[in-house]
């Protein structure tokens, strides 16, 4: 082995050597035949050989792959030296024409060591030196062959050119190479990155279908009430889980197509932030942590903006801080800034962050540390999500921490105030409920029955479009629950020709119960008739939240409870 081991860039370059011998001894071929006559064919033919020895013998050095540094910049250089003394002897032979064949012939040469050399610096300057040279000395050759000064001057202007315009094209291929390579390993690690979130979202599905899957064989043994209940709750919280997870990912996917969108509506800030403190001190009391709200005071009532969105980001913050913290605090803090600009902080007490670590954060399919999905599961996107979530919204997510020193998230966003809305007139009850399930799916369509069985005076099902235009032209409903995709006829053609035609359901509210609420897709179903939006998989607040509003705005308005 060599004493001075040979960089990687520059054992690339040596390699591609190898592999352009044949080219090079074409090339001296090709000059052989086509400026013998004027260099001479006697210095012609000893140059050839002279050549090809120098190309026998770099091949069998490179075969070996023990140079050193020096021994193989010392070799291209060579090669660079016999090469371009062919042209350099243009002159001396041939006057004028010749010295014009030589020039030409160097530059080609500079030509080709920026492209053959791109990967290292050393190979480029090793090789592209005694070119450099030769081209220096053409004007003094020329003065010598009889030119004028004015001659001279513009052959060396010219070679000056030549050679500045050949190191900026190294430079730039140079910088596209390492560019490339550079984009090639951010392509590979998000490669890496997505494959072990595959691999990590696998394991997690796993854990709430098995879940899932023994509750419902123990609930079907079980006789006690109390063992159903607590089957149903294990059945109940792991379709929560998946229901996360899924979020998380459809969430992920409409931020990367640019389809996520934020609304802006008057909402309580007050309720909202006290909601999310009840609903986590519970966890904060388990795990013997104090939970405190900083500048309470300084909220306002009333504000407008996005509170789903708000309220996603508030809950990610605190599920990290108590996840991540054992003993101390987890601590709510608001503050104002200028133009309506509001900044809620959740500070915790846990072992805090690295530099690295913070750095890593916000990556997508990355979390702080690789043990962190194994220890505490999760999908790593719920800060990367919320990040963008308060983009969005006009504003940012920040953190700061150190090791041992706990963590610190900042949520800024724009929230004006804005007066409270006008109060609403209480809901009326009817007598009876009349409802139409439309889904394709068995699974789904008893899964809806079972929701609001109780809450329905009649429960009819259809499974796709046609079926229920039959029904809904043949038999008057209060409401329809209406899937998007199916089979025969969509939901939304369903609602078009409903809309269209005269019957007794022609101004039913119809609820669409979809995979997507993007904006595109809500204006879709608008624009076909539809009266609202419920998102699969729908949990059962969330439908009769939505069954109410259409209800609400529709005449002789219904109250329900599940």
């Amino acid at each position: 082995m060599s004493a001075d081991p040979i960089s990687s860039d520059l054992m690339e370059v040596l390699a591609a050597r190898r592999s352009q011998a044949r080219f090079r001894i074409g090339v001296a071929v090709a000059m052989l035949a086509g400026f013998g006559s004027t260099v001479g064919w006697a210095f012609a033919f000893g140059w050839f050989a002279i050549y090809m020895g120098l190309q026998f013998t770099e091949h069998l050095l490179l075969r070996r792959r023990d140079l050193s540094t020096f021994a193989s910049l010392a070799l291209l250089s060579t090669n660079a030296i016999v090469f371009g003394a062919y042209g350099a002897m243009g002159p001396v032979m041939d006057g004028a024409w010749g010295l014009a064949c030589g020039a030409v012939l160097m530059s080609g040469g500079l030509l080709n060591t920026a492209l053959t050399s791109q990967k290292s610096r050393q190979a480029f300057v090793a090789s592209a030196w005694p070119f450099a040279f030769y081209l220096a000395v053409m004007p003094f050759a020329a003065l010598a062959v009889g030119a004028e000064g004015r001659h001279a001057v513009a052959l060396a202007i010219s070679a000056a050119l030549i050679v500045g315009c050949t190191a900026m094209i190294w430079r730039s291929a140079a910088r596209a190479l390492i560019a490339e390579g550079e984009a090639r390993g951010r392509a590979e690690a998000a490669d890496a990155a997505k494959s072990a979130f595959v691999a990590m979202v696998s394991h997690e599905l796993r854990t709430p279908i098995s879940a899932i899957l023994a509750g419902a064989v123990e609930a079907g043994r079980a006789d006690a009430a109390s063992a159903r209940a607590a089957n149903l709750e294990l059945i109940g919280s792991s379709a929560r889980m998946m229901r996360t997870l899924l979020d998380d990912l459809l969430d992920l996917s409409k931020i990367e197509a640019g389809k996520m969108g934020v609304e802006v509506t008057p909402f309580d800030l007050r309720r909202l932030m006290l909601e999310t403190v009840r609903f986590w001190a519970p966890e904060a009391r388990r795990r013997s942590l104090r939970f405190r709200v900083e500048g309470a005071r300084q909220v306002p009532a009333w504000v407008e903006g996005d509170p789903t969105r708000v309220r996603q980001v508030l809950n990610n913050l605190f599920s990290n801080a108590l996840k991540f913290t054992d003993a101390g605090s987890v601590t709510l803090k608001f503050a104002t800034g200028p133009d309506g600009q509001a900044t809620l902080s959740v500070i915790d007490t846990g072992p805090g962050m690295d530099a690295e670590q913070v750095g890593r954060l916000f990556t997508p399919y990355g979390q702080a540390s690789d043990s962190i999905a194994r220890t505490h599961g999760g999908t790593g996107l719920g800060l990367n999500i919320s990040r963008e979530l308060a983009r969005l919204m006009g504003g940012d997510l920040a953190v700061e921490s150190a090791s041992g020193k706990g963590a610190a998230f900042h949520l800024t966003v724009s929230l004006p105030a804005t007066p409270p809305p006008s109060a609403v007139e209480p809901t009326q009850n009817r007598e009876s409920l009349r409802l139409l399930i439309v889904d394709d799916h068995e699974v789904n369509r008893r899964a809806f029955t079972l929701i609001l069985q109780a809450a329905c005076d009649e429960l009819s099902v259809a499974h796709d479009g046609l079926e229920a235009l039959e029904r809904l032209a043949a038999q008057r409903f209060d409401l329809v629950l209406m899937d998007l995709n199916m089979p025969r006829m969509g939901g939304m053609e369903a609602v078009r020709r409903l809309r269209a035609e005269p019957g007794p359901n022609q101004a039913t509210p119809v609820i669409a119960l979809t995979a997507s609420v993007a904006p595109k897709e809500m204006a879709a179903c608008k624009a076909a008739g539809m009266s609202g939006f419920v998102m699969k998989p729908v949990e059962a607040k969330e439908l009769f939240a939505a069954i109410e509003q259409v209800l609400t705005d529709a005449p002789a308005p219904v109250a329900l409870t599940a």
